[in-house]
């Protein structure tokens, strides 16, 4: 797995590129800066050698083994913590952590963190800050984790994260995901969403603010609700209480709606959150890409979409930097640098690209995106990227695809 790079966007960087350093990359910047700025004749100062071997020293180099985090996400009542208990109990071969977050209002709220291995459980107390994962600070809550793994030594051989059941997900896996990047024990394995099939349709379509407006950054105009933003992050999808559907017409209604959110991640039926460990542990969905979930199709949610891109094949490592990461930075930063404007918003994106004789993969949460090697590259034969978001159409990222090629041209 590549180290991961900050490509995000921030509005407060006054329209400026961003940097692509992030955590200790941006302490080298500053000490090669400074031996810009004198010409280079302090290149190897006493000073200089000691700020750098005190960095290399006091870096959180990568450990032997990561420990892959699962973020298991859903609305209340979906039965998510049922989930959670059937897989610590079944347990595997594995050493499973499981952290539990619910909403709450207090600064100072400490959650149990459970660790079950066969017939024994060890527990220690984990403080997220204000006791919700997805409001925390980001590094407070990688940091804390950390911790407490340097405190279990072989301990714990995995960890589910279990969010708020009104929690918006993707600042949580952003956090994770990012983390890894910067040499982290933990990596984001990912995420799985758990749906109340009986409810599912009913949440989808409850936009008051009372049932579903908590502050999130989303916009009650385009009708949406926390569950979209679930079902959209979503690697795995989970279809629970599938014995309370009385027929298959129903249960067609329900699975085309969510497929209409997201058409890449599989859907799994359960009853009382039974399923099979392989469908929802150690799926790589970060590191790996599939599309025989992801038909072209003819269902689109008018709130919340995936859309399907297919090209040929790039000629070069410099048509690859020149053209399509211009192109993703446009499209995840809502038309940064382009004359295209709009309101869309991308919440993941996966690729799978033919680049000269090589393969690259592509990642992306929001307005973050990694590229990393790809496998069986002779397999690969086109370029194909999904994106999953708001108010996105086919016509405007085939728009930008084409102004980005027309500059490119020439």
């Amino acid at each position: 797995m590549s180290a991961r790079k900050d490509y995000s966007y921030r509005e407060d960087e006054d329209g400026e590129i961003p940097a692509l350093v992030g955590g200790d990359e941006q302490n080298l910047k500053e000490l090669l800066n400074a031996v810009s700025s004198d010409g280079g004749t302090g290149l190897v100062s006493d000073k200089k050698l000691e700020q750098a071997n005190m960095q290399l020293e006091t870096s959180n180099v990568v450990s032997a083994k990561q420990i892959p985090v699962t973020i298991i996400t859903g609305y209340l009542g979906s039965g998510k913590s049922t989930l959670l208990e059937k897989i610590a109990l079944k347990g595997s071969d594995k050493k499973i952590a499981v952290i539990l977050n619910e909403f709450g209002d207090s600064s100072e709220i400490e959650k149990s963190m459970t660790i079950r291995e066969g017939g024994s459980a060890y527990e220690e107390w984990l403080d997220l800050g204000n006791g919700c994962l997805c409001c925390s600070m980001q590094d407070v809550g990688v940091k804390a984790i950390e911790s407490l793994i340097s405190r279990c030594p072989g301990k714990i051989d995995y960890i589910l994260l279990e969010t708020s059941g009104i929690a918006d997900p993707q600042p949580i896996a952003k956090m994770f995901w990012q983390d890894t990047g910067l040499y982290s024990n933990v990596y984001l394995d990912s995420i799985v969403t758990v749906l109340d099939a009986e409810n599912v349709l009913k949440c989808l379509d409850d936009v008051s603010p009372a049932t579903h407006w908590h502050g999130e950054s989303v916009a009650l105009e385009k009708n949406m609700t926390i569950s979209h933003l679930q079902i959209a992050m979503a690697d795995s999808i989970v279809l629970n209480k599938m014995d309370r559907l009385n027929n298959s017409e129903t249960v067609r209604k329900v699975e085309n709606k969510v497929r209409e959110i997201n058409s890449m991640a599989p859907i799994h039926h359960a009853s009382y959150a039974e399923i099979p460990l392989d469908k929802v542990l150690d799926l790589h969905a970060f590191d790996t890409v599939k599309f025989e979930n992801s038909p072209q199709g003819t269902l689109h949610d008018p709130r919340i979409s995936t859309v399907t891109l297919e090209f040929k094949p790039l000629a070069s490592e410099d048509e690859f930097q020149d053209l399509l990461e211009k192109f993703l930075r446009v499209v995840l930063w809502k038309g940064f640098g382009s004359e295209i404007q709009g309101d869309w918003e991308i919440l993941r994106t996966k690729g799978l690209l033919r680049v000269g004789d090589t393969c690259k993969i592509i990642q992306g949460v929001r307005d973050t995106f990694d590229v990393m090697p790809g496998r069986n590259s002779e397999e690969t034969q086109c370029c194909k990227m999904v994106f999953i978001g708001k108010s996105i159409t086919k016509q405007i990222l085939l728009q930008l695809l084409f102004q980005v090629i027309d500059a490119f041209d020439s």
